[in-house]
């Protein structure tokens, strides 16, 4: 079975994109392994990636497509930048109402169109995944559901761990208010590597 591995994805306005754009580029004196563009490498919030067959990527873009056209904009508040010991340099959202419904529905919606594929990479790991994220993985296909699910948007990985990463970047509000999704090819270290269609929220 031929598959592929999507992203789907908060989208953000271009105000914040702007910003996490710019922070991207000011981190590259710190050896990072990729640089947001909105070209090659996207903002955004990633909602629920896996792998699916390519035969069903119409139904999940009519799928988002109708599911956009039903669902309010609500507001994202972020509350902190974060550095993990894996390079990950990013601002983190409060995991809202709004937001843990977003996912709840969108997998609901689109786990079945998965049949059960999982990403290689997944599979190769999941000895070293914690229990809960193994459940996730083998239900969902995606570790980051429910209480492992954070919202964030990650502005790049740096090769290796550097607690000064943020000295001097000045902090910003990354707070906006939700008003289109993205489904997107998934690319290396998490990233949104294609756009294959945007979808706006009910007006």
């Amino acid at each position: 079975m031929q598959s592929e591995s999507l992203n789907i994805v908060i989208y953000p306005p271009k105000e914040i994109n702007q910003k996490a754009i710019a922070i991207s580029k000011q981190l590259k004196k710190n050896g990072n392994l990729f640089i947001l563009d909105d070209l090659n490498y996207f903002p955004h919030v990633s909602i629920y990636s896996s792998d699916f067959p390519l035969r069903n990527i119409p139904k999940i873009r009519k799928a988002l497509r109708d599911f956009a056209a039903e669902t309010k904009p609500f507001r994202l508040t972020s509350i902190k930048n974060r550095q993990n010991k894996k390079g990950f340099v990013d601002v983190v959202y409060r995991r809202s109402r709004g937001v843990r419904e977003l996912q709840k529905n969108i997998i609901a919606l689109l786990n079945p169109l998965r049949e059960g594929l999982l990403r290689p990479r997944d599979e190769a790991r999941m000895s070293q995944l914690r229990e809960v994220e193994r459940r996730n993985v083998r239900r969902y296909g995606y570790r980051s559901v429910g209480s492992e699910f954070f919202p964030h948007v990650t502005f790049t990985r740096l090769e290796k761990y550097d607690k000064s990463a943020f000295s001097k970047i000045e902090k910003s509000n990354f707070s906006f208010n939700v008003e289109e999704m993205g489904l997107f090819y998934l690319g290396q270290h998490g990233t949104c590597r294609k756009l294959i269609e945007i979808f706006k929220l009910k007006n």
